[in-house]
């Protein structure tokens, strides 16, 4: 599979972190490219945090790739950033298979807007972000959102580049 790249690079020594987000209803055939460019970001991009959240397919996927490579890499730091406080089931919430992480704040945002303002949490600390976006979706918004930004967003979903290369 290949993705579409829009890239800055960090160089040096500098230690960058890493957000997933993608369609809810992800294939599995993303899983190796998902394996594979996470482990080209910790390798030639310094990528030592990683967060995802827990809501649907495409995380999962993520998750399971970045449980792989902790077992590789044990440095790496690896969070599932939760929306809703711990033990509150929401129809597409998963099981976490990483540590999890349920930022102070969160508990006083309206459920309706939960998922949204985890999301942007992650942005905020992210210099790259892996995503994987529906056409009409949320987490199309944030790729976008997350370009204008000035982030690293790495496309999955286009066929416009076969590399991995960062530099």
């Amino acid at each position: 599979m290949s993705y579409d790249v829009n890239m800055r690079s960090l160089g040096g020594n500098i230690m960058a972190t890493c957000m997933f987000i993608g369609n809810h209803e992800s294939s599995d055939e993303i899983y190796s490219t998902l394996l594979s460019l996470t482990e080209e970001l910790i390798l030639t991009e310094k990528v030592s945090t990683f967060y995802v959240g827990n809501n649907g397919a495409f995380d999962r996927l993520a998750q399971k790739a970045l449980l792989s490579l902790k077992k590789k890499y044990p440095e790496i730091n690896c969070f599932t950033v939760l929306a809703y406080f711990p033990g509150k089931k929401t129809p597409f919430d998963l099981p976490p298979l990483l540590e999890t992480i349920y930022p102070e704040g969160f508990e006083k945002v309206p459920p309706r807007y939960a998922i949204n303002h985890r999301n942007r949490w992650m942005l905020e600390r992210s210099s790259f972000v892996v995503a994987y976006p529906s056409p009409f979706g949320n987490s199309s918004k944030l790729a976008a959102k997350a370009r204008l930004s000035g982030k690293t967003v790495i496309d999955i979903s286009h066929e416009t580049a076969d590399i991995f290369s960062f530099q």
